[in-house]
Parts: C-alpha cells; structure tokens; sequence
C-alpha cells in the first residue's frame, strides 16, 4: 500500500453543467494524504485515480473522504490557477485534488475544464464473445486468447481495451449504451439482448452501423437504467475484423478510435511501443440514421413491429 501525496484537496459543486472548486482546502496542511489502497493488478498504487473505481483512504485531517471509496471520474485542470489535478467522488461530495494552490475564486475563475472521452466504442461488461472454445464474456478475454470471425478464423486477442464511464458528468446520448434486444436484427441476432456503446459498429445487410444510429425506440433502445460508473470493454486482433458477440457480427478495434481514452493504454504503449497500425475494412460505414439504407431502416422497423410492437421512431 502506497501514498499519493495531494497538497490540496478540495470540494467542488456541479450544478449539471459546470464543475467549480469551492473555497477552502479540507486537507489542513501539507502533510495530509490519500492513500492508494490496491484495485487490481494495473492499480499504479504511486497514482491515486490511475485506475477508475480507485480506492483511497483519506488523511484529510476532516470528516469528509476519511475511509471512503473513491469513485475516480478523470483528469481535471482550473486554467486561472494553473493546476491540474484528478475529480473524485466520496461519500456523496466531489473532490478536486491538486499539488497546486487555487486562490482566485472570483466568478468563473474556479471553474474546471473535465477530461472526457470524446467517444466511446466499446461492448459492456458480460458480452458473450464467440471463441474456438465456446462463448466467454468480452472481460474475460486476455491477450493470447482466440476469438473466432464471421469467416471462420480463430485469431488471437492482441489486447482488450477497457473504459471506464462516469455517467454524472458525461452525455447520455454519446455515451449511454444501446441495448438491441434478442431477435431484432434477424432470427436469433442477437441470440441476447446485446448491449453496447452508441459508436460501436455492427454488420447489418453489408452495411457497418453504428449502434446509435439505429435506435428506433422500441426494438433498438438507449438504455436509460445505468450505474452512476461502469465499464466498456473492446477488443483488438491482427486486423480490423468482425467478430460475434452474442451472434452478432461486430467490429474489433480500428485506429479511427481515441486509444487515449481507455483507461490501460499504458498496457498497449507497453505492448507496441513502436505503434501499431490497423487499417479499416472495406464496408460502406453508417455513423447517423440518415446514413442508414432504407431498405435496412424498413426491414429492421417490419421485424421491430412485428415482434415487439409500436411504432418505431429514428434515431437521431
């Protein structure tokens, strides 16, 4: 058990849409401390938030954070003071800890500017992934394991990317994960209600679809029931390949994501420190609604009335 030493820890307001340092540092002295406790073999236990659901115990000289879990939301920075620092919640506050003094909270001034993903493609915790041994669960997956494609090759798993989403601060609509339910897509596609990221694509009629843009509210849905922080999981082979998550044929990792966003993108830099390059298959890709064909959007909003009922709406 190590110690992340923060001069300066303090309580920040969010009130929906912006994050503000509030006067006052509750650590009482530079000797007060948050002290690393162990979350799992990547927890870089020099690095308080290095890992996201870090815990912490706090010396906060303070009633506030002493022996709580910290829930680590990412990077945060104040520009009028020039300090940059980690966001992280305990025991129903916000923390915002830093190695540099904030002394200007005059309108505006104590403001923080949040580190965000700017998009996620990614399958949820406990997508069933299709492999020469039979399904196993998209975060049980290591790199050396096998996955099996839609044109029948077993190829091993270079790394499984994983990141982590703070739903108090990000943007549903961006971020949410889009639930396909059991048979919307296609007889037993998917075999289970499949749950992915917005920006995650599928194969559906030659076309590669981003999972958002084919929400039509009744067969293809947002999910709105979703733990305050949960993680995504994606996964990289040789290529940019398909591979079936719960009889669905979707897309493995390509290089028109941010790798920076995942949360152990220090494993993949330690991998290929050189880089690695993949390039993108040759599919007609559809990121919005509009770009949808219409024969797809009529077939899937047929089957969508036919087995579930209502009226279907399109995404937006």
């Amino acid at each position: 058990m190590s110690t992340a030493d923060f001069q300066y820890v303090y309580i920040v307001h969010y009130d929906g849409n912006t994050l503000t340092v509030q006067p006052g540092d509750i650590t009482y002295g530079d000797d007060d401390i948050l002290t690393d406790i162990p979350n799992g073999p990547n927890d870089n236990l020099n690095i308080l938030g290095d890992v996201f659901d870090d815990t912490f115990y706090g010396h906060l000289s303070s009633n506030y954070a002493d022996g709580q879990t910290g829930l680590y939301y990412g990077l945060a920075s104040n520009a009028f003071n020039n300090s940059t620092g980690i966001l992280a919640g305990a025991g129903g506050n916000i923390y915002y800890a830093t190695n540099q003094e904030i002394t200007d909270f005059t309108a505006g001034h104590a403001n923080l500017d949040f580190q965000l993903a700017p998009y996620t493609i990614c399958f949820m915790r406990g997508t069933m992934i299709r492999t020469p041994e039979g399904e196993l669960p998209v975060e049980s997956l290591k790199p050396g394991d096998s996955v099996t494609t839609t044109d029948g090759r077993a190829v091993p798993v270079r790394w499984v990317g994983r990141q982590t989403i703070c739903m108090t601060f990000a943007d549903p609509v961006r971020v949410a994960p889009i639930r396909i339910k059991a048979g919307a897509l296609d007889e037993n596609v998917p075999a289970r209600d499949l749950l992915l990221s917005p920006d995650h694509a599928i194969l559906v009629d030659g076309v590669l679809i981003q999972a958002g843009a084919l929400v039509n509210g009744v067969s293809i849905v947002r999910e709105t029931d979703v733990p305050e922080v949960f993680t995504y999981y994606h996964v990289e082979v040789d290529d940019h390949s398909l591979i079936m998550a719960q009889n669905v044929p979707a897309e493995t990792f390509v290089d028109n994501v941010d790798r920076l966003a995942f949360d152990n993108w220090a494993e993949h830099e330690a991998l290929y420190p050189n880089g690695r390059s993949i390039a993108e298959m040759d599919f007609p890709r559809a990121k919005a609604s509009r770009q949808v064909p219409r024969s797809i959007r009529e077939r899937l909003s047929e089957r969508s009335g036919r087995l579930f009922g209502g009226p279907t709406q399109t995404a937006a």
